[in-house]
């Protein structure tokens, strides 16, 4: 991060002091969870924002030291009070170091939502971009390299992505290599999912990006894994967060028409109770390589971003 970029972060978290804390939901959204710095460095996934348990236990803390009590897009509570500050904090992809939320849920008394692309649970098999990103790795290619073929490789459809995988790096290529890579099993996911701490929420059966298919594939992908989650955990789903954060008012009739009721995006924006009824909520994006309090008070701030 650039001395520029620091300095102008430093200076908005102190004018946020000015103004923040209106009533609000402020959704976040998270990817994996590692538990430290040479978890990460291992470069078996792309880490993306690269968030560890103790960024997790801070970004905690200073949410509830502010105020704001947590709950989740999936609780149906029509007595929360529309004056009073939520923070919801969300999961996408359902990778298994996610199960590291667990204790801190717990410790903390507080929900988390994941969000489940049911296809790489069943099939247990590695999300495209961090076989990109691992495998361009291991040939000593430069990460802003490895970023734009990831971008190139969102522009195809998903069926074409993995047969361009599998001719660059081998048949076996989407095999997980560890804990660290690896999505959720069945298993795995049903025992979370018990949990009353825990809701679990839509990312279509294989995170195709929403807006780029056809009206029968976006229905298709979000009802089948509105299926298998309804298989495996007895719920069903109530909310959806789209792939990339890719959606279009298609794709929210197409959520509407599985049943759900709430869709969530990655625009950097506040939300207002009642959370049902809307299919564009928005989440903000923490950042390990950056400092957390400095973060949370620029999420907190009334002042646009």
């Amino acid at each position: 991060m650039s001395f520029s970029k620091q300095l102008k972060q430093k200076l908005r978290s102190g004018l946020s002091i000015l103004r923040r804390d209106k009533p609000a939901v402020l959704g976040f959204l998270f990817h994996g969870l590692f538990e430290d710095a040479g978890e990460i460095a291992s470069a078996q996934v792309d880490a993306q924002q690269g968030i560890t348990v103790e960024h997790m236990r801070r970004f905690i803390e200073h949410f509830l030291q502010a105020g704001y009590r947590f709950i989740s897009p999936e609780q149906d509570e029509p007595g929360l009070a529309e004056d009073g500050r939520y923070a919801c904090i969300t999961f996408d992809d359902g990778y298994a170091n996610n199960l590291r939320m667990l204790p801190l849920l717990e410790e903390y008394g507080i929900p988390a939502t994941f969000y489940i692309t049911t296809g790489n649970v069943e099939q247990q098999e590695c999300f495209w971009w961090d076989v990109v990103f691992r495998e361009r790795v291991r040939r000593g290619v430069e990460k802003a390299e490895i970023s734009r073929e990831q971008k190139m490789l969102k522009k195809r459809h998903h069926l074409d992505i993995i047969t361009y995988l599998q001719q660059q790096f081998g048949d076996n290529c989407l095999q997980p290599w560890s804990d660290t890579d690896r999505p959720m099993t069945v298993a795995e996911l049903q025992d979370f999912a018990a949990h009353p701490l825990v809701h679990i929420g839509n990312h279509t059966r294989n995170h195709y990006l929403l807006d780029r298919y056809s009206d029968t594939e976006v229905l298709e992908q979000i009802q089948l894994a509105q299926n298998d989650l309804m298989e495996w955990t007895g719920r069903t789903p109530v909310s959806i967060a789209y792939p990339n954060g890719n959606y279009s008012h298609a794709v929210a009739e197409a959520a509407k028409d599985c049943g759900l009721k709430t869709g969530l995006t990655l625009q950097k924006s506040k939300n207002h109770l009642p959370l049902a009824g809307n299919f564009a909520m928005g989440r903000f994006t923490l950042w390990g390589n950056q400092n957390i309090d400095t973060q949370c008070n620029i999420f907190r701030s009334d002042i646009p971003l």
